[in-house]
């Protein structure tokens, strides 16, 4: 097998397959007095992040004169794709003459809304690694692409399927993700493949669009894309894995997911943050089967099991056990 790494191909962009955050900033309570009379005069910066859509500006409060407990009560609402993994936020003091003096911090992971339950929460905000008061916030999400977890499982509605793995360019490491999608026999039995090594399997029922080795680009970073209908009969498994190929592990990667689209109109069947996981470089996402009674259908079902391993054998090789 030759597995010299192929030249990169333009991936799959757009989908954003929108979703909707809502955040009211409640309160603040013991901010850092910024002024010579003990108080500050402050207001809440909801920052401008990577997926969520607020046409290039920063989102303020109005300020409150002279307190370090202030009330806001001020509610926004905002669109966000699947790049969206965090919420920033940023306390300023206002100053009428002069640059604004920022009092402290706050970054939120956006997987904590995914539940699509209101969050009323007091969220501890730092200077450094000073505690520098707290922030009150209301936070829901109204999602727009389902969140799969492990033992999940779906049924896939149409034939014509494309697996997505995006993740953001890091300045500190290189990072260069893998997907693999892998068909198997009824024993389980390895049949083809396709990877960065392999761009094409069973005739071009299953394709890869290339290899991006850095996450940069808009939408997906890497794409495969499938088409049951063309499959041979003895196919009854199709194996998704996710290998980093420069070992760098999974919860040091910024922004990393993978998800399962529906090719015939974008629409996300099914998505997977990749954050908060432990220092593994391989993931068994999940397999497609084929139903055997010979309806015809095939389901999805989400395993999400985390290995070791540069490649995809390396993964199956540690949990295709769990491919039943």
């Amino acid at each position: 097998l030759n597995c010299d790494r192929p030249s990169p191909h333009p991936s799959m962009s757009g989908l954003h397959n929108d979703s909707k955050v809502i955040i009211t900033v409640v309160e603040a309570r013991n901010l850092p007095a910024a002024d010579s009379n003990g108080y500050s005069d402050p207001y809440v910066m909801i920052k401008d992040v990577h997926g969520l859509h607020m046409k290039g500006s920063h989102t303020k409060t109005s300020h409150k004169k002279k307190t370090l407990n202030p009330v806001w009560n001020e509610s926004y609402e905002f669109e966000f794709n699947y790049k969206l993994h965090k919420l920033s936020f940023k306390v300023f003091d206002h100053d009428t003459f002069g640059k604004d003096d920022l009092l402290a911090k706050l970054v939120i992971p956006i997987d904590m809304f995914f539940d699509q339950q209101e969050h009323d929460r007091w969220f501890p905000l730092r200077n450094g690694p000073r505690i520098a008061g707290e922030l009150r916030l209301k936070i829901r999400t109204i999602m727009a692409f389902p969140i799969i977890f492990p033992g999940a499982s779906l049924l896939i509605p149409e034939p014509h399927l494309t697996l997505g793995l995006g993740w953001d360019v890091s300045k500190k490491l290189t990072v260069d993700l893998d997907a693999s999608v892998i068909g198997l026999d009824a024993s389980r039995k390895e049949v083809d493949f396709v990877s960065f090594a392999r761009l094409t399997a069973f005739g071009g029922a299953v394709q890869h669009t290339g290899d991006n080795r850095t996450g940069e680009g808009k939408g997906d970073d890497e794409s495969v894309k499938i088409d049951i209908t063309r499959l041979p009969p003895d196919v009854q498994f199709l194996a998704v894995t996710i290998n980093s190929f420069t070992a760098v592990p999974f919860n040091k990667v910024k922004s990393a997911y993978v998800r399962l689209v529906n090719t015939s109109n974008g629409k996300t069947l099914a998505f997977m943050r990749m954050s908060n996981m432990s220092d593994h470089t391989g993931l068994l996402f999940g397999y497609m089967k084929r139903d055997p009674a010979g309806s015809g259908w095939w389901s999805f079902h989400s395993v999400q099991s985390l290995t070791e391993g540069r490649m995809y054998r390396d993964t199956l090789g540690h949990a295709g056990a769990k491919i039943v």
